[in-house]
């Protein structure tokens, strides 16, 4: 498997899961990070643990189950969908508008002034 670069963004999105058996629900939920094979989300709501989890980011569908969630009593639940191999993401697909690369492979890739900014971003 290859290397999957980590990036935090900040998309609203609409996601779509199972809460019971056959008992579906829609809502809001902020996209919070996107890799290869995961997303996390911010929802208000605790989705179900291993429930199926669609995810609408800008006319574009990725599916995936729902391998965690932990509560922040600020914020909300943060909720990590694990990507379905046929459903990955990729940069070039499409991209959040608020998207920056964690990744130290991102800097080695970058020019010196994105590297310099992303410290700089670190730093602050």
């Amino acid at each position: 498997m290859g290397h999957s670069c980590q990036y935090l963004c900040s998309e609203i999105i609409t996601v779509t899961y199972e809460d019971a058996p056959g008992e579906i629900c829609q809502s809001i939920a902020n996209l919070e990070e996107i890799s290869r094979t995961c997303a996390v989300v911010l929802m208000d709501e605790r989705p179900r643990l291993g429930s199926p989890m669609y995810l609408s980011v800008n006319a574009h569908d990725l599916f995936g189950v729902i391998t965690s969630s932990v509560y922040d009593a600020t914020l909300g639940w943060f909720v990590t969908v694990t990507l379905d191999a046929d459903s990955t993401w990729q940069p070039q697909s499409f991209s959040p508008e608020h998207l920056l690369a964690v990744c130290v492979c991102s800097l080695e890739r970058g020019t010196r002034t994105k590297a310099r900014t992303l410290e700089n971003a670190l730093v602050t």
